[in-house]
């Protein structure tokens, strides 16, 4: 009878378990914290996990599946945790756990405790060089830059980076058979792990012949200048890894595929096989938007790549919007005109733009030279000649007594230069972005117009952790008449205020005026902006903004003194294209409180 009675009592209570275990299966995940990791972050123990708690805004994502608990997935991240632990040095971590629904078993916090013990740190670190005395101290100038050091605490991972970081650089040295093996010996009572990095080099290899073929029209001599593979030199991945991405920059290919033909450990030199797929020659892209300044945006480019051979390009693009109902230009490129990532750039253009004082037609060509210096920095050289003719808009009080000044030819040459460190071509995160440029107008044939014009803008974006990015920009420009003219085109002066400058006012609504409130556009001008740009959820982020500055008639009459302040916020939408962008902003100390609102694509810097 006894038995029976501790039979039927421990059906009653494993009943209870699995009842109290099943009842919180599906529960929704509120809440995951740590006890015991001072040492290791909680983020980074999260991602270890495929059980995921719901985020403050997770009724708001309606489009994602709700995280939900799981006792099978959540064993496993059990495991995971203390295996990640143990690759960090503390072999004998200890994972505990506490599930605490609620009333109603319907929503689950869940509680780790960690016992993490005394951890493993790094011991003696020897390299040994097998077979070739001579990189010897190639190799101690290697330990450098080597992470892991005596005293650390363990990390796996560190020494796995070690190890590829050995290979890589002897592999660029010309030995691309280089085996690295790693011997780690732990001594438990001392808790110190010792490590040894054995190094056999094998041969050194050179470059062979170079292999060029694939689906490519593009002449091979031409392809075969951007090629910076020598026959004979030292074997290096990283030129070959520079080669693919010098081909691919081109902007003819497909995809280009780079490989080292190794039949052997022994053969040398190593040929190199390099296969291309071009490009579709002809391209035709239509686009069609809206924003709050341009209203409807209609657009069209078509392009023709390997234009009469040689690698040329030819791009024809036209483009419409409310405050510029006519804009046509083609580009011709040359590559290579003179020398390597040289270009000649002819680009004739015709455009009519239209501003609350004036409309302006402009006709001509322009003749660039542009040089790539790096990879992230280009200058550039520009001889314009053109035609602008301006009507002044019927409630302008700006008149002229001879109708010809304006119909006036211009001529002109622009020094440029632009440097791009940036990690992002729509939404950097960090690094610089400078653009500069240098014009004298005035130079020969019949040009009406003598003056030089300086604008100069620096971008920095700087990350604050967890995808808090703090974005700045500083923007200055100066315009002055020379050779004795007292006035500088009205058409060419600056403008500000808008999306892409002072958002407490609308588009170009900051401009000197007359006595009639006709604007008149400045000769001087200084921006800036701060941004802090921060995520929300799924595709949405937001940003707080301030925006400061104005412009002045007269050249070189920067009065910091007499500044326009604004403040707002926005909203940015992810899409492939850039970010949707809606900011609202307005003018502070100002004496009154009024918005202006923006809708439009990519950043405002």
């Amino acid at each position: 009878m006894q038995q029976i009675r501790s039979f039927f009592l421990g059906i009653v209570i494993l009943t209870g378990v699995l009842l109290n275990s099943s009842a919180q299966e599906n529960a929704i995940v509120t809440k995951i914290s740590f006890t015991g990791i001072d040492s290791l972050q909680k983020d980074v123990l999260l991602k270890q996990m495929s059980t995921k708690a719901r985020p403050f805004t997770g009724k708001l994502s309606f489009w994602k599946k709700t995280a939900r608990f799981s006792s099978f997935t959540f064993e496993e991240d059990l495991l995971k945790l203390k295996k990640y632990y143990q690759q960090n040095g503390f072999l004998d971590a200890a994972i505990a756990y506490e599930l605490l629904p609620n009333k109603k078993n319907k929503k689950l916090a869940i509680q780790i405790k960690v016992r993490k013990g005394i951890p493993i740190l790094y011991g003696d670190i020897n390299y040994q060089l097998n077979n070739n005395s001579a990189l010897v101290s190639f190799l101690d100038s290697l330990q450098t830059s080597i992470s892991i050091k005596e005293g650390m605490p363990f990390q796996d991972e560190k020494v796995l980076f070690t190890e590829n970081l050995l290979h890589e650089k002897f592999s660029q040295k010309g030995y691309p058979f280089v085996q690295v093996e790693k011997s780690i010996k732990l001594n438990e009572k001392e808790k110190l792990a010792d490590i040894t990095f054995s190094i056999s080099l094998g041969n050194k290899s050179h470059f062979g012949a170079i292999l060029l073929s694939g689906d490519s029209l593009i002449d091979k001599s031409y392809i075969l200048k951007h090629i910076d593979l020598k026959k004979g030199n030292a074997f290096s991945q990283a030129k070959l890894e520079k080669t693919q991405e010098s081909l691919f920059d081109m902007g003819l290919f497909k995809y280009v595929i780079i490989r080292a033909v190794m039949d052997s450990a022994l053969h040398d030199p190593i040929p190199i096989s390099i296969q291309v797929k071009e490009l579709p020659r002809w391209s035709l892209k239509v686009g069609a938007g809206y924003g709050s300044e341009d209203k409807i945006r209609t657009s069209i480019l078509l392009k023709r790549i390997n234009f009469l051979g040689g690698g040329r390009t030819l791009l024809i693009k036209g483009e419409r919007s409310y405050f510029t109902p006519i804009d046509i230009e083609s580009k011709f490129i040359q590559p290579d005109v003179w020398g390597k990532n040289l270009d000649l750039i002819v680009n004739p253009y015709f455009s009519r733009e239209r501003e609350d004082s004036y409309e302006v037609d402009r006709l001509g060509t322009a003749l660039t030279l542009q040089k790539q210096l790096t990879k992230k920095s280009s200058t550039s050289i520009t001889y314009t000649f053109g035609k602008d003719k301006v009507d002044l808009t019927e409630d302008s009080s700006l008149t002229t007594d001879e109708e010809d000044e304006l119909n006036t030819n211009k001529s002109g040459i622009t020094l440029g230069y632009n440097l791009n460190t940036t990690n992002n071509l729509f939404s950097p995160t960090k690094g610089w972005k400078y653009e500069g440029s240098l014009t004298y107008m005035g130079i020969g044939l019949n040009s009406e117009y003598h003056y030089y014009k300086i604008i100069s803008e620096l971008n920095y974006f700087h990350p604050m952790g967890k995808k808090i990015v703090f974005a700045n920009k500083l923007k200055g420009g100066i315009m002055k008449p020379t050779q004795g003219d007292l006035a500088t085109p009205i058409e060419d002066r600056f403008l500000m205020g808008g999306a892409l400058s002072l958002r407490g006012w609308g588009r170009n609504n900051i401009s000197p005026t007359d006595d009639s409130g006709s604007q008149l556009g400045g000769n001087s001008m200084f921006e800036a902006s701060s941004e802090l740009r921060f995520p929300l959820f799924g595709i949405f982020s937001a940003t707080a903004f301030v925006d400061f500055g104005n412009e002045w008639y007269s050249s070189w009459k920067l009065k910091l003194n007499d500044l326009k302040y604004d403040a707002g916020l926005g909203l940015r939408i992810q899409t492939p294209v850039g970010p949707i962008r809606l900011d609202v902003a307005s003018p502070v100390f100002d004496g009154q409180f009024r918005t202006q609102f923006f809708i439009t694509i990519g950043q405002a810097f």
